[in-house]
């Protein structure tokens, strides 16, 4: 029995820490929103690479046979210049009634020089209850800045509909190197899994 517990422990140890990502919810809407079958995936940051790159690699993990997943960077490769309106009038047209918006701005900060006053990344760190219709808060709110440890990356995240109203939304504290997949793959394997367990997505 030893010698099987000593390959079962390294391979039980790896899975533990599979995940970097922990996702913290910040406001669920109340009722029902049951899940849709088509879900826009959107990178905010000018960097085009990254926005790519990203949704790209999302797209793997948030794609099912009960969830189609459209891409910005395909469906609309100018909507950072038209913000938030250019987005929801594309999804109104198209049918499109789930938008997750994951903020990626400072994405590719150096993690071992952060900025004066740390590298929070977290444009949403709000309680529920000073939650405002978001896009003020989740896209071009001010961030708030204070000491985080090295490597540590938080960017708010939301999930909203076509007419813009926020189903939920959340902060993904990462662990990673400045990896855009990397990145990518652990924080979208959170964000699904926390987005399965509140019924939003199937």
């Amino acid at each position: 029995m030893r010698p099987l517990l000593r390959f079962l422990l390294p391979a039980l140890l790896v899975a533990g820490c599979a995940s970097t990502t922990q996702v913290t919810t910040r406001f669920t809407a109340e009722g029902s929103h049951p899940p849709r079958e088509t879900l826009l995936l959107v990178a905010h940051t000018p960097e085009g690479g990254t926005r790519e790159t990203w949704e790209l690699t999302c797209k793997e993990i948030f794609s099912s046979s009960s969830l189609t997943i459209l891409l910005s960077h395909q469906e609309l490769p100018l909507w950072y210049e038209g913000g938030k309106n250019r987005i929801l009038d594309w999804a109104q047209s198209n049918d499109v009634q789930r938008i997750l918006v994951v903020e990626l701005t400072h994405l590719l900060i150096d993690a071992a020089a952060p900025p004066s006053g740390g590298n929070r990344l977290n444009p949403m760190d709000q309680s529920a209850s000073e939650m405002t219709p978001t896009w003020q808060v989740g896209i071009g709110g001010e961030l708030a800045r204070e000491a985080a440890p090295e490597a540590l990356r938080q960017h708010g995240a939301e999930l909203i509909n076509a007419d813009g109203k926020p189903l939920w939304t959340g902060i993904a504290t990462t662990h990673e190197a400045s990896n855009t997949v990397a990145i990518a793959k652990s924080q979208c394997t959170a964000l699904r899994n926390t987005l399965k367990e509140h019924a939003l997505i199937p």
